[in-house]
């Protein structure tokens, strides 16, 4: 995957919120077969994934669970679309995974494309979901990715019977369990999932200042008035991205003078720090140089 700071779902049966969607100014687009699509309204929404929009953001589709019968019907249609990937609901079953991997090898395959190029993200709303997430994450090359369900009063928060708070008390055990997982696995797009109130603009910034001190690098959004928001924590201020150019700049001429721990600022630089550096000006530079795309 690559960087994102957000993802912004749209219902699967609306193309017009799909085509506004995609020019939203999000990150990537996740066309929703399953919370926002009536029941009567599924299977229609699953053949419109034939005529998505062009566009400039990567397009992922969330299907509907395996605890329906319609998760391989969706799959089937992602796999033919013009899609980055796919996010599966209440993910807690890594030979699922697995499955689905062979299944979209197969579509792939069968029209012409390379194998592997559509991503799985599980998206972990359960607590044997947290308890197996090193299983998920690692389960198959396609996860590329994981969504926490940290919305309020969502199935996690139901599950595990807690307290959801905008400072993610109740959650923070899970969120953390899942985001070790995650970098575990070698994972680099850990992202939280969404924030319900959008109209509390406040409260959202709250969570997503916990969910990147966490370790997560972006947010999901239900609504296109969270992407400032999101956007905003987790893109690197100018500030930030000149101190830690600064940082590997000394870093590299002092390693090229034969020397593995210097001082910046009065700070201890060692491969350890360079390397966050990298990191941060790394999401920096997808984010357009710590602005807005």
């Amino acid at each position: 995957m690559q960087a994102l700071r957000s993802m912004l779902f749209t219902p699967g049966n609306r193309a017009d919120l799909i085509e506004k969607a995609v020019r939203s100014g999000t990150d990537a687009v996740i066309v929703d077969l399953e919370d926002a699509v009536p029941l009567d309204s599924k299977v229609a929404a699953r053949e419109g994934l034939g005529d998505l929009p062009d566009s400039d953001v990567p397009i992922y589709v969330r299907t509907n669970g395996a605890e329906t019968d319609l998760l391989w019907g969706d799959v089937v249609a992602a796999g033919q679309a013009d899609i980055a990937g796919i996010v599966l609901p209440k993910a807690d079953d890594a030979d699922l995974l697995r499955r689905m991997s062979g299944a979209l090898t197969a579509l792939e395959l069968t029209s012409g494309r390379e194998p592997g190029g559509i991503e799985i993200v599980p998206l972990i709303e359960s607590a044997r979901g947290v308890r197996d997430a090193d299983a998920l994450l690692s389960a198959d090359p396609r996860v590329a990715s994981v969504l926490f369900g940290s919305g309020e009063q969502g199935d996690l928060v139901a599950d595990l019977g807690c307290e959801w708070t905008p400072d993610g008390t109740g959650l923070l055990y899970a969120r953390s369990q899942v985001i070790v997982a995650a970098r575990a696995a070698g994972i680099d797009q850990p992202m939280d999932a969404v924030f319900m109130n959008f109209r509390d603009n406040d409260a959202l910034g709250i969570e997503c200042e916990l969910a990147k001190r966490v370790g997560y690098v972006g947010k999901v959004a239900i609504h296109p008035g969270q992407l400032p928001v999101i956007h905003e924590v987790f893109t690197p201020t100018p500030e930030e991205v000149a101190h830690h150019r600064k940082i590997v700049e000394a870093f590299d001429a002092a390693v090229a003078d034969g020397a593995a721990s210097i001082s910046v600022d009065g700070r201890m630089v060692d491969y350890a720090v360079a390397r966050v550096a990298r990191l941060i000006l790394a999401r920096a530079a997808a984010a357009g140089a710590g602005g807005e795309r």
